[in-house]
């Protein structure tokens, strides 16, 4: 008999033995290649499929697949989330205790909906008020493994990392979360400036950044210096210690700096003072801001003089919004913007360390579709066309989050999702899904993921994940094994197939177990997933 802690350790053993550096495992199939980077794992379904219509149609396919998937938001109207906290209560009253499970009603609300959860006349507990971000977190792994628009959704996971919101930094950002949510989800395929525009005035960022109180005299810069170094330039773009005054910056004289400056920092401040939320919140004597939950604006906040931003002139008393609104055409549009952009893609799609000249040419196709709808998609198109794509074997170390989701989708699990329990065991592999403090977003390098500690903690995903006592998937993984699999040498060989992968028969040696060897319970059976090829921890 072998206990699960034995094949825990085994596994990580066996992990250990590959090496902690990032390595190429042994090539797949075409199927593989392109499923285990564009989705969130191959499964025998999407492997039939992709055989059938083959590559280029099936990425076609991906790419044409709208926003709103009808079978996905049937599984979300179903899906119910605990709720828990005791009684209490703060100097508006009382609150009775809650534990029961509700419907994720928030996912589907109009943002002015959720503003009761803003009201500090009313005694509530937090946790009320911070339900829209735990709504959006636990449908996060339900679109994860069961969404057919695979694509769209890794690629709303990459934008929310590139522009990256705690969920959970405090009530005001959570109520809003949804609606941000949302916006990346539509627009993860489309137009980079609309997405751009969507993220400068989602509230959530706002708040998150402390833009929604900036107004002039001095203007606040987090959410300026945020859209500069990590939303469009990039930090190797921030030439402060090169040069000392604007017109010294290469460009800048004809109106377009390759690089910019604390000034241009400054100056973009400017721009966004008087975006704020439209939550009702006090603006003047007799004046408050619309109760829509969505963004506003207060002219009387902001800064109308002239502006010179990476080098480019703008009028004072421009039109309302005129100022934010060319910051971003300028920023989105910018040959730096572009590079920054895609080498990211790159590197999130194909390779810790992509080829610069993959991403120059991927460039020309940003810049080059800079005004069509599909500007994003037909970067991915290229990127996918590349001789790059299928030259690179398998080597991108899976995130904790890509780990699971590609784990419960190779064995066919049904997420259940009522605890978000799987979200805190993420915390202790160091993710943090919607919920990463600093705005940079979690790091997309091997060398942030490839620790003992971190391996120790996927080792023991790969248990718990299977557990059907965790509120985590509907059965666990022993009532998914077909009948005949009933040694271990047969298990081993049925989830290796589902994952694509050679389940290593070194790890059933370190831990002394007998191929032959029948488990008995349910526990044991549970355990044998456990025994994973290292091979699985990349895509």
């Amino acid at each position: 008999m072998l206990s699960r802690r034995a094949f825990l350790q085994s596994t990580l053993a066996g992990m250990l033995a590959s090496g902690l550096a990032p390595r190429a495992r042994a090539e797949g199939t075409q199927a593989d290649l392109w499923l285990n980077r564009l989705s969130f794992g191959a499964t025998s379904g999407t492997r039939e499929a992709f055989a059938g219509s083959g590559p280029e149609a099936w990425l076609e396919a991906q790419l044409a697949m709208p926003a709103e998937d009808a079978g996905l938001a049937v599984r979300l109207a179903t899906a119910r989330l605990r709720i828990a906290y005791e009684a209490g209560g703060d100097a508006n009253g009382r609150w009775a205790a809650a534990d029961e499970l509700r419907p994720l009603a928030a996912l589907t609300a109009e943002p002015a909906e959720l503003l009761p959860l803003l009201d500090w006349d009313r005694a509530m507990a937090y946790a009320e008020r911070s339900r829209p971000a735990d709504e959006v977190i636990s449908a996060s792994l339900i679109r994860a493994v069961h969404a057919s628009a695979q694509l769209r959704e890794v690629m709303t996971q990459f934008w929310h990392d590139h522009f990256n919101v705690h969920a959970q930094k405090d009530e005001f950002v959570s109520v809003f979360f949804p609606a941000y949510d949302a916006g990346l989800r539509a627009q993860a395929l489309g137009n980079f400036r609309e997405l751009l525009g969507h993220v400068a005035k989602s509230p959530s960022m706002l708040v998150y950044l402390t833009n929604d109180e900036s107004r002039a005299s001095p203007a606040n810069e987090n959410f300026a210096r945020e859209l500069l170094e990590l939303h469009t330039l990039g930090a190797g773009r921030y030439w402060n210690d090169r040069y000392r005054a604007w017109d010294a910056v290469p460009g800048a004289a004809a109106g377009l700096a390759e690089g910019y400056l604390d000034e241009d920092v400054w100056e973009v401040a400017r721009c966004f003072t008087g975006w704020t939320v439209g939550d009702g919140r006090w603006v003047a004597e007799g004046e408050a801001t619309p109760k829509t939950g969505r963004f506003a604006y207060v002219e009387a906040w902001h800064d109308p003089y002239q502006k010179r931003v990476l080098g480019r002139a703008f009028p004072s008393h421009q039109a309302a919004l005129a100022d934010g609104e060319a910051v971003l055409d300028l920023l989105a549009t910018h040959p730096g913007t572009a590079r920054f952009v895609c080498e990211k893609l790159a590197r999130r799609l194909l390779a810790d360390a992509p080829d610069p000249g993959l991403v120059e040419r991927l460039a020309g196709v940003f810049l080059a579709a800079s005004g069509a709808p599909d500007q994003i998609a037909q970067v991915i198109r290229a990127l996918v066309a590349d001789p790059a794509f299928a030259a690179t074997p398998p080597g991108k170390l899976r995130r904790p989050f890509e780990f699971l989701a590609a784990l419960l989708r190779a064995t066919g699990a049904e997420v259940a999702s009522t605890e978000n329990g799987w979200a805190w065991e993420l915390s202790r592999a160091g993710w943090l899904q919607h919920s990463y403090p600093p705005p940079t977003g979690h790091p997309d390098r091997a060398e942030a993921w490839a620790s003992g500690v971190v391996l120790l903690r996927l080792a023991e995903l790969a248990l718990y994940a299977q557990e059907g006592w965790n509120g985590w998937v509907a059965k666990p993984l022993s009532a998914r094994l077909p009948k005949d699999a009933r040694d271990v040498a047969a298990m081993a060989a049925h989830w290796g197939g589902a994952m694509g992968v050679a389940l290593d028969a070194g790890v059933l040696a370190a831990a002394g177990v007998d191929p032959a060897w029948v488990p008995e319970s349910d526990d044991e059976r549970s355990g044998v997933s456990a025994a994973l090829s290292p091979a699985f921890l990349y895509r």
